[in-house]
């Protein structure tokens, strides 16, 4: 590859090419819903020239607006502690670009990165000369594509993708797939898709397709859930679900599409007595084909069991048969993922988390209940276009102070006004950065110490993960337990 016109000079030019073309198609884009204009079949246009890399292993994709990273890496554990040889793909990252892929926990290098992207380089120049003044490749799609080439090369049994904000209009939805997984679909995200929760719906609902060999739906608001199974009876795709009530009630006068899915909705599943507390989550767990037991999940939040329970049904529907239960049990004892109520131990003890709407805010106050800290100083940045009061609310009802900051992204904006609705809450300040904000909290907090919670969009959680010096590059440490077998593609 060296001295290739294709090659890169350095990994910051790799990702500068990453981008490019959605950067020079920026002044002539108009702005709109994703359904308007993104423009996904370009990655789908890309893999196709390159062979469809894509369809060389299986693949499960996740989507949702809450716990999707969790119950995508979740999956990946559980099926590598089976025996397969597991490629994820998330996004974004949190410190380094090449977290985003992954074989078996370890990230792909730099120097491989960059020699993926100078091969299917000229293949990309190629269609996109031919691109309108608006039309680019989605930047998360050729970072997909890349992940596709590099599990090929690496022969994996599966691949786990974690989809972007939608999924209808997602580059990475353009991957085959075998299995849809929905965690919580809530309102999110209306100015791309769209201004009320059933066209967040629609757009979520899009990772079913027709040839796929089923869905697992996680716990879903009624709306949710009626349209999901529709959308599930309408493409005949069989469906598992966390409890719930039956296919008629959830799918309301829609009798006749119900009647067609009621066969397929026997194999729920559930979590039962969760418990949170400061090292994890308690419940019992069950499946229709396996009753798990009790688990102690080393996640901290309530949700954490849901999302549990949803990646080993994911993780048994791909395998064929019951996991093992002392595989499960050894792989969620053990679990730990960078800026996920992360407890960095110390005087003071500090908490990270990327909570950016009221709901998963919620979780963080409830999770520090378990603490028992005696003084909590709560840091945050959240972006002015997410929920950045309900994140200040649900906080300032466990902390006696507030400093609200900003995260170093500079395509991030912050809210002006931060300050002025944190202080009608309780004491609050503002400071310019993190490490600023740290600094500040800890003198606040004195000698005696406490808890420093800081809280907020990924930028800030990647900021906090820096600052504290936290490895995001590997999470191999999952060793499989038993011996991949052979899998049926049913229900």
């Amino acid at each position: 590859m060296e001295g290739s016109p294709s090659a890169f000079d350095s990994f910051y030019e790799a990702v500068r090419y990453i981008f490019s073309t959605y950067v020079k198609s920026a002044p002539h884009r108009p702005p709109g819903l994703d359904r308007d204009v993104r423009q996904p079949w370009h990655t789908r246009q890309l893999l196709d020239s390159l062979g469809a890399p894509d369809r060389l292993a299986r693949t499960i994709k996740v989507t949702g607006s809450k716990g999707k990273g969790s119950t995508a890496r979740i999956i990946a554990g559980l099926l590598q502690m089976h025996g397969y040889r597991v490629g994820f793909f998330s996004s974004p990252h949190l410190v380094d670009f090449t977290e985003r892929i992954r074989v078996d926990g370890r990230a792909i290098g730099e120097s491989e990165f960059m020699e993926i992207l100078a091969d299917i380089r000229p293949l990309a120049d190629r269609i996109a000369a031919n691109f309108a003044p608006h039309g680019y490749f989605g930047p998360v799609g050729l970072v997909a594509v890349v992940a596709c080439i590099y599990f090929a090369r690496r022969a994996t049994d599966v691949n786990v993708v974690e989809l972007g904000r939608g999924a209808r209009y997602d580059d990475v939805n353009q991957l085959a797939g075998e299995w849809a997984v929905l965690t919580p679909v809530l309102r999110e995200h209306a100015e791309q898709l769209g201004p009320d929760l059933r066209s967040i719906i629609d757009n979520k609902a899009g990772v079913m397709d027709a040839g796929m060999h089923g869905v697992i739906l996680g716990r879903q608001s009624p709306e949710a859930v009626a349209q999901l199974l529709r959308e599930a009876g309408r493409l005949a795709l069989p469906v598992l679900r966390l409890g719930g009530e039956s296919a008629e009630r959830a799918m309301g006068v829609d009798g006749q599409c119900a009647r067609q899915l009621a066969g397929r909705l026997d194999g729920q599943f559930g979590v039962e007595g969760v418990t949170a507390a400061a090292d994890g989550v308690r419940f019992s767990l069950w499946t229709g084909q396996q009753v798990y037991g009790a688990q102690h999940l080393s996640l901290r939040g309530r949700h954490q069991a849901d999302n549990a329970a949803v990646a080993v049904a994911a993780a048994e529907a791909f395998h064929g048969a019951p996991l093992d239960p002392e595989a499960v049990r050894r792989h969620l004892g053990r679990l730990a993922f960078p800026g996920r109520c992360q407890v960095i131990p110390g005087n003071p003890t500090v908490l990270i988390d990327g909570a950016i709407n009221r709901e998963s805010a919620h979780y963080v106050s409830e999770f520090i209940g378990t603490l028992e800290a005696q003084s909590v100083i709560s840091v945050i940045a959240v972006p002015a276009d997410k929920d950045y009061v309900g994140v200040l609310e649900v906080m300032a009802g466990v902390s006696e102070r507030i400093i609200v900051t900003c995260a170093s992204n500079p395509h991030l904006e912050f809210p002006a006004n931060a300050l002025e609705v944190a202080e009608r809450m309780l004491p609050s300040e503002a400071a310019a950065d993190l490490a600023e904000a740290v600094g500040v909290a800890k003198r606040r907090l004195g000698s005696a110490g406490g808890l420093i919670a800081i809280v907020g969009t990924q930028s800030l959680v990647a900021d906090a993960l820096r600052y504290y010096g936290i490895d995001t590059r590997d999470m191999a440490e999952v060793v499989p337990l038993v011996t991949a077998r052979p899998n049926a593609c049913t229900v």
